[in-house]
């Protein structure tokens, strides 16, 4: 048969605490609990002694002698390394004076320790948020659906949202990025490496479109599922802006070179007013010829000249397609009224022209640009 202090006891070890009462003296009376284990005490263990003598501590005296006063209330302790919390009740006989102290302990080392990490957690991120924030680049962190969990200053800085107007909102309504390959595919890649990077173009929050060099890393949960996503922009319009004129400008002055040497690789040289010359030096190209007609008809057209000395010397190779477009150049040249003479007419060249059945009916030729000269000086005397 159970006696009552059994029961009392069994149903104290099935509790996590520690009941206790003491006399006036101090004496304990009664001490069970699970939770006294520990301290390295067993339930009941301590009945007997004096709390005074076995509790040291300054403050666990003042608990026990404020309760023995009348006074109720709780406090928190360190006692051998465990974190105790106590609720000291006075003890009152049937006339209402008090005669000891009750108490009932809970151990909640475990808890504070719990709430310590917490606390030293949230002290770190929110030490590694104040460096976030430092930084000059735009630093978000949303989720797979878009919704923005984390907006830094530098991300209000770049984008013109406060992290207000930003977190719990869809990034992509807000940003409504372009990209040049398709956001769908770059989730794709994210989702399947993890990680993403290369330039986007966001809108700001006034309208304004900038662009960015973007990194892209996919966090997963404690289960290796995707949790969400950290993204960090650069924000790099005026660089590119920068380059883009610096490339304009760098066309524009290839472009202008090109011109130049155009122009100096057939130059039309008035010798009179009346007389000009264009030596053709180098290779020629179908593309080269054109040049060469181009500014033998532009040249005579704005000089009104009477004749055009075309001199071959300086050209290596006249094969048909080069001779025919000199002809055509020469043809072209008499429908303008000038007289065309062609020198430096060497043997390979003269074969070429005769298998090509060339028609040199209009055209006078000389053997030398000298000679050349010479004929188109006594013709202009001639026609005075």
């Amino acid at each position: 048969m159970w006696e009552y202090k059994d029961v009392a006891r069994a149903v104290f070890d099935s509790l996590d605490l520690m009941a206790w009462a003491i006399d006036r003296e101090g004496e304990i009376l009664i001490s069970e609990g699970a939770a006294l284990r520990a301290l390295g005490f067993e339930a009941g263990a301590t009945v007997g002694l004096n709390a005074f003598q076995l509790y040291t501590d300054p403050e666990v005296t003042l608990n026990l002698r404020q309760a023995l006063a009348g006074e109720p209330h709780g406090s928190t302790v360190e006692v051998g390394g465990r974190t105790l919390e106590t609720r000291f009740t006075p003890m009152r006989d049937a006339a209402g004076a008090v005669g000891g102290v009750v108490g009932v302990t809970h151990d909640v080392t475990e808890r504070v320790q719990a709430q310590r990490e917490i606390d030293r957690q949230t002290v770190v991120l929110r030490e590694q948020a104040e460096l976030l924030d430092l930084a000059h680049d735009a630093i978000r962190v949303r989720r797979l659906d878009g919704t923005v969990v984390y907006w830094n200053h530098g991300a209000e800085r770049i984008l013109g949202y406060s992290r207000e107007e930003a977190i719990g909102h869809d990034i992509r309504a807000l940003l409504r990025t372009v990209a040049d390959d398709e956001l769908q595919a770059i989730e794709r890649q994210l989702l399947a490496s993890g990680y993403w990077e290369g330039e986007l173009t966001h809108r700001r929050r006034d309208g304004q479109s900038i662009i960015v060099s973007s990194r892209w890393v996919l966090r997963r949960d404690a289960k290796g599922q995707p949790d969400a996503v950290l993204e960090i922009d650069t924000d790099i319009t005026a660089r590119k802006q920068t380059a883009e004129a610096e490339s304009r400008r760098q066309q524009e002055i290839i472009r202008a070179q090109a011109l130049a040497i155009e122009e100096l690789s057939t130059p039309l040289i008035p010798i009179t007013d009346e007389i000009l010359v264009m030596p053709l030096i180098g290779m020629m190209d179908s593309a080269r010829v054109q040049q060469v007609m181009h500014s033998l008809l532009s040249g005579l057209s704005a000089s009104r000249g009477k004749f055009a000395i075309l001199d071959i010397t300086g050209v290596p190779v006249v094969d048909t397609a080069v001779a025919n477009a000199i002809l055509r150049a020469a043809h072209a040249a008499r429908l303008l009224g000038t007289e065309v003479i062609i020198t430096g007419i060497r043997p390979d060249v003269a074969q070429t022209l005769v298998h090509i059945g060339a028609d040199l009916s209009n055209i006078t030729t000389c053997g030398t640009l000298q000679s050349g000269i010479s004929y188109a000086l006594r013709r202009g005397r001639k026609s005075l």
